[in-house]
């Protein structure tokens, strides 16, 4: 048994109370897509589903036991009637689609059900996607076919209209602070910075590193006090160091993004009400304080908006540097202006 099987399944009760039901009566259809941002659990979902359907325990129906040989061989990735197929280049391309297909239409081996599990789904290419319309519209009696993506609207509306959606949603950034303290040990403090971040996601709050998210954050506050001073060299100078080397991979640029604009909502939410409890970072709040005599909430929003502008537009052929630094400078000049008036 994984360890993975033993862990709580954090957050879309919903969805988790459909696959049971649909299990339990009987009446699951042929074709799912599993739709939501990436670490929502919805791989880990679909396999749960895969060894509800070949588990060799009647009693636990309609939920997998979770130590049948049928059970462990899905949690190994070596049951023949369970497969997990990953696009073998940047796309599905029409080949590696039409091998499944062809594999699809085959009794099961040893199970009572086979089941295709397909991530990045959102990744087949027209050409690709259009083959597997037939196998939707004709069924096979004993396959299941489960598409996963974090990119519903991207996957063809013939694919969607044959497949049943079931949407994942972020999941409460209390579910996570809970699961990192009391199943992974992590610190309080850290744990919920990390919920925070995480924007719903339990797999991306997992594969945050306390240590670069410390970094992070420091960076984050300095790089707001050096725009309430009027110095060209130190700003520029530290602007040339979040996008030197390593830090230019999207992770990283999107961690710090994520940390900034939580430290401008801290702003807001210090300038606009007395009580601490829902500020983020609660040990900064002298930073904060300071901070908030120059970052008015007018401002702060403006500064917000061009941010979630630059989230959004990140991943497009931009010069991410130059962009981001005219969005500072733009705010800094307004400061400054400020400040002598």
């Amino acid at each position: 048994m994984s360890a993975e099987s033993l862990t709580p399944f954090l957050g879309n009760k919903p969805a988790q109370f459909l696959l049971n039901e649909s299990l339990r009566r009987h009446t699951f259809h042929h074709a799912y897509i599993f739709a939501g941002k990436e670490g929502l659990g919805k791989k880990r979902l679909a396999l749960q589903v895969a060894k509800s359907l070949n588990c060799l325990d009647p009693d636990a129906f309609p939920g997998p036991c979770e130590r049948c040989q049928s059970c462990r061989k899905v949690d190994a990735r070596s049951h023949p009637d369970v497969r997990v197929i990953e696009p073998e280049t940047k796309v599905f391309k029409i080949d590696q689609v039409r091998a499944v297909i062809q594999d699809i239409y085959y009794l099961p081996f040893e199970g009572r059900h086979r089941v295709f599990i397909l991530e990045d789904a959102d990744r087949m290419n027209d050409e690709a996607a259009n083959s597997l319309l037939k196998t939707l519209e004709e069924p096979p009696e004993k396959s299941m076919l489960i598409l996963l993506t974090s990119n519903l609207y991207i996957l063809l509306p013939t694919i969607r209209s044959r497949a049943q959606i079931v949407k994942f949603q972020p999941i409460p950034a209390r579910e996570i602070e809970e699961y990192l303290v009391s199943v992974r040990g992590i610190a309080p403090a850290a744990a919920a910075k990390a919920a925070q971040l995480s924007q719903g996601s339990l797999g991306l709050a997992l594969s945050l590193d306390l240590e670069t998210l410390d970094a992070m954050q420091k960076s984050a506050f300095a790089l707001l006090e050096l725009m309430v001073h009027d110095d060209d060299f130190a700003l520029l100078q530290h602007l040339g160091t979040l996008f030197a080397g390593s830090k230019t991979q999207d992770k990283n640029l999107d961690l710090f993004l994520q940390i900034l604009i939580s430290i401008l909502r801290d702003l807001v939410i210090i300038s606009l009400f007395q009580s601490r409890e829902h500020l983020m970072y609660q040990d900064q709040i002298d930073r904060l304080r300071s901070l908030k005599l120059s970052f008015h909430p007018g401002l702060v929003e403006q500064f917000l908006r061009d941010i979630e502008d630059f989230y959004r537009k990140r991943h497009l052929n931009l010069k991410v540097d130059i962009y981001f630094q005219n969005i500072v400078l733009r705010t800094r000049k307004q400061i400054l202006e400020n400040q002598k008036r």
